[in-house]
């Protein structure tokens, strides 16, 4: 089976290394390209067509790529996305491209840098959107090691806003407070500065699109900044 790749960015090349080692892999991008060992780099048009599509592509750009992508398609395609939110991704992609393709949605819960000294036993998700081929992605997934959730977009995009969403909002506010791993700490603290690091390489666009898409996001901040000012209030309380 051959693998198309649209969108060549970090995670996106992540993904073509990985499955390179099993699949003939073509990759698109709007910016040019340089070279990846395994990697055939090829017009939209060719890429669009490859039984198994993979879009690897900002979840804010999602929309436009639909669009682009609709009339390109074949029936009988699988289209995967690699959003870290789903339920938009997955209505976008069930409006836009023809009832003969299939569509499933896919977040892995790592990237290139949680991933980088392999992906066995680290988290994805599935969220069936239409067609019946979840389960031999969930065979290959767990093959290479990987742990599968299969759950539904809405239940999904409700889980990480209380995790990734919040994770993320945090080490943007450490960040801003220019509190981080070259600070004098115990251990505790100084595990968690390493993971914040690990996500402020990611782009402004994505913990935009983490804060702003997930429809959950927002009462769950609310709520974390409730809770401190109030936890805030009681310490002030017992000092007075």
């Amino acid at each position: 089976m051959e693998i198309g790749i649209v969108g060549f960015g970090r995670f996106g090349r992540f993904a073509a290394e990985i499955l390179g080692k099993d699949f003939p892999v073509s990759v698109f991008d709007r910016k040019p390209l340089s070279g990846q060992s395994g990697v055939r780099f090829a017009a939209l048009r060719e890429v669009a067509r490859k039984p198994c599509l993979l879009l690897c592509v900002p979840i804010s750009r999602m929309e436009l790529v639909c669009r682009r992508l609709g009339p390109l398609l074949t029936p009988g395609q699988l289209v995967m996305d690699t959003c870290s939110v789903k339920e938009e991704p997955l209505r976008l992609m069930l409006d836009l491209f023809p009832e003969s393709v299939d569509v499933l949605g896919t977040h892995p819960l790592f990237g290139p840098e949680t991933g980088r000294h392999g992906i066995a036993g680290l988290d994805v998700v599935l969220c069936p959107g239409r067609g019946d081929r979840t389960g031999k992605v969930e065979q290959y997934l767990k093959e290479l090691g990987l742990k599968v959730t299969v759950t539904s977009a809405t239940e999904h995009d409700r889980a990480m806003a209380r995790t990734q969403a919040l994770f993320h909002f945090l080490a943007q506010g450490f960040s801003r407070m220019k509190v981080g791993r070259d600070t004098l700490a115990t251990p505790g603290p100084a595990q968690l500065f390493r993971a914040f690091q690990d996500v402020r390489g990611d782009s402004r666009q994505l913990f935009r699109d983490l804060q702003q898409v997930n429809r959950f996001a927002p009462a769950q901040r609310k709520k974390l900044i409730d809770s401190l000012a109030a936890l805030d209030r009681s310490l002030s309380r017992r000092r007075d």
